[in-house]
């Protein structure tokens, strides 16, 4: 790999914590200018055409990582991952009639006036761009970085953006069963995106897979669940609409992890908990909120119930989570502001 050393250790260490076989220090990620750097500003154009090409043209995308990745250090288990990004939910743009607009990310308009029309597109420009980008990057990386899989995460939140919120709420009062059967529609066309990916981008990911923002690697097919949606939903609701696509999907993947949105989704820990093939739940320290070492009660629990845990944190937070959370099931990620400070960060977490 051309922008990190160890990578064949690295790889490893990364296989050895999704198999649960991780001995020694935690799965630690650590990232810092390299000396003489200088990261490049990439702004977002003003022009919403420009808008479009920022987000989807592969040459635009590949410059800017690339320029990231000569500038980075990276130590203990980080490792350089192009993401894969057309917006949280993308999928929702494969479907007829969906209309989109690339701002800071993808927006989607309410389109979708009844379920029954509810119709995969394969000739969709985001389906589309989704596969041709994946090839694009993967023929470029030549094993160089990892190419990530897409952010095509949330069934539920994908109807969400083709019903918009409000009416969405008020389907799954009114209108359960529609919802049901349009959640099985997304899901397949969610395992079919997955799979294209998958086949594009694994040779080049040394048969694995990541999650490009969250800096995982791990075997075969390894995907993100998520359910921004359940912020809003009762326990009982989470039970009857989304446990379908999480149990699916978690079962479709090899290695498969829950994005949680911090405090407000700590009341569904029990059904997530329950489901045995999430194998590692991501806790988020969503704006506003208290940092990740204020909840560790609610970590250790999720530790208890055999999961992974994969957390964000500065370096001052690291020893917290180092003295109270199992070593084996956890990967942290944090920033450092020279090499010689994240080196330390590292040799800090091996005395852990």
């Amino acid at each position: 790999m051309e922008y990190c050393e160890n990578w064949d250790k690295i790889q490893e260490r990364h296989r050895a914590f999704w198999n649960k076989e991780l001995s020694g220090p935690c799965l630690f990620s650590v990232t810092a200018p390299r000396d003489g750097a200088v990261y490049e500003s990439f702004p977002l154009p003003d022009r919403a055409e420009d808008r479009t090409h920022y987000w989807t043209d592969a040459e635009q995308v590949i410059k800017r990582h690339r320029s990231h990745f000569s500038n980075t250090y990276y130590a203990g288990d980080a490792f350089p991952v192009l993401v894969h990004d057309l917006g949280p939910a993308g999928h929702a743009g494969f479907f007829e009639g969906a209309r989109f607009r690339f701002e800071g990310t993808v927006w989607f308009d309410a389109t979708l006036k009844a379920y029954e029309d509810l119709r995969f597109d394969p000739s969709s420009f985001l389906y589309n761009k989704t596969l041709e980008l994946a090839r694009e990057y993967a023929r470029d990386a030549q094993g160089a970085y990892i190419v990530s899989m897409p952010d095509t995460v949330g069934a539920a939140d994908a109807l969400t953006h083709l019903r918009g919120p409000d009416q969405f709420m008020f389907d799954l009062l009114d209108s359960p069963d529609e919802v049901k059967g349009a959640l099985v529609t997304v899901q397949a066309v969610w395992e079919q995106v997955m799979r294209g990916v998958y086949d594009a981008v694994a040779e080049n990911n040394y048969g694995g897979t990541s999650v490009g923002w969250l800096s995982t690697w791990a075997p075969g097919l390894h995907g993100q669940l998520q359910c921004d949606l359940s912020l809003m939903l009762s326990p009982d609701m989470f039970e009857e609409f989304l446990l379908y696509e999480l149990e699916a999907q978690s079962r479709f993947l090899d290695h498969a992890l829950y994005h949680l949105d911090g405090r407000q989704q700590v009341i569904h820990l029990p059904h997530l908990l329950a489901i045995e093939s999430i194998e590692a739940v991501q806790w988020t320290n969503v704006a506003g909120q208290a940092p990740v070492v204020d909840f560790i009660p609610v970590l250790q629990s999720i530790q208890q119930a055999g999961k992974n845990l994969i957390l964000d944190c500065s370096p001052a937070e690291l020893p917290v989570l180092l003295e109270n959370l199992s070593a084996s099931q956890m990967y942290v990620r944090t920033w450092a502001d020279s090499r010689a400070e994240a080196d330390s960060l590292v040799e800090m977490v091996r005395r852990f």
